[in-house]
């Protein structure tokens, strides 16, 4: 067997070995994106004489402070929030399903030609059966984020590590290929780099401002539980073209506990913010830096979805970037430092 085989299948081997661990890596996905953010401050410490570890101290202090503020304004309310909505989440979310059925209902009565009738009925059964259990689906989502949600308590230790020793790790993988392929490698290292820098530090100014603008506009419209519903949406607001949509879910379904039109307003709501961001923010901040065309990102996020739910929508972005600079190099085989 080739050379070249032994790694397609050590590549292969790699990625069925991190499908079947996927269950652990949601700390270390976070521990990744935190180091990227970090990384530009901690090189401006450095640069000002302390030693690389001092500076990630610092960094962290610094952020330790700010977090530690915006937890003491924050946290009581949030927290109340939180009870309340754990008290009427599941009635809320029944009575959600059971609209969407009574709008199934008077879809059904809607008279169509012959020729439309089956194909309009096939199409309502299908809705009608993603209404059935909405309310324990919906549940289990929020369940889902919140358990992801506390691998961010170690998240900060592994970002530590991957800060203070991320060059000798380079260089200790680098030696477990070839010579000749180093420069390949270097060159393929720093275009990832480059494309995951501009989509993780851009995407994370771009969630600050949704759920800033989300919780302006709840507290505007004197809308219950907008701390809860803003954090949703700048969190989910990181998986393009369908972030917005999963927040706007649960803060349907919690705009609901005060009226029907009350949903129309936060509809509204993340409308705007969605154009503001697709049209002002986002080309500014992010751009073409990821490289990647609107159907690659949809494609990949739905099959991120589908294979790992929750965290395959987070890094499917990411993983899509990295395999269309693997892509480019190896078929377009673009020219690379020696």
């Amino acid at each position: 067997m080739s050379r070249r085989a032994w790694w397609t299948l050590l590549f292969l081997g790699v990625l069925l070995f991190l499908y079947r661990v996927r269950a652990v890596l949601t700390p270390f996905l976070f521990a990744i994106l935190l180091a990227y953010v970090v990384y530009p401050l901690i090189v401006a410490v450095e640069k000002r004489g302390a030693s690389r570890v001092a500076a990630i101290l610092i960094v962290y202090a610094l952020f330790g402070v700010v977090f530690g503020l915006l937890l003491s304004l924050t946290l009581p309310n949030l927290l109340k929030e939180l009870e309340e909505i754990a008290r009427k989440l599941p009635r809320q979310a029944v009575q959600l399903e059971e609209l969407g059925q009574d709008a199934v209902g008077f879809l059904r009565r809607l008279k169509l030609p012959a020729t439309l009738q089956e194909a309009w009925d096939t199409l309502l059964a299908r809705i009608q059966l993603a209404l059935e259990g909405l309310a324990g689906r919906l549940i289990q989502v929020l369940m889902a984020l919140f358990t992801n949600l506390l691998a961010l308590l170690i998240s900060p230790v592994l970002a530590f590590y991957f800060l203070r020793d991320h060059q000798a790790m380079r260089e200790r993988a680098l030696r477990y290929i070839p010579a000749h392929y180093r420069g390949d490698a270097l060159f393929i290292l720093g275009e990832v780099n480059s494309a995951l820098n501009g989509f993780f530090r851009g995407q994370l100014w771009i969630c600050l401002f949704v759920g800033l603008f989300v919780y302006g506009g709840l507290w505007l419209l004197k809308i219950p539980y907008a701390l809860f519903i803003a954090l949703l949406a700048g969190l989910f607001d990181i998986i393009p073209y369908f972030g917005p949509v999963l927040g706007f879910l649960p803060a349907a379904a919690l705009a609901l506990s005060k009226s029907p039109v009350t949903v129309l307003w936060v509809f509204v709501l993340f409308v705007a913010a969605n154009q503001i961001e697709n049209s002002l923010i986002s080309p500014w901040l992010i751009g073409d830096r990821v490289g990647l065309h609107p159907l690659v990102v949809i494609f990949a996020v739905l099959v991120g979805g589908h294979l790992l739910g929750l965290l395959g929508l987070l890094i499917a972005v990411p993983a899509a970037a990295i395999g269309r600079v693997l892509l480019d190099y190896f078929l377009l085989r673009r020219p690379q430092p020696r």
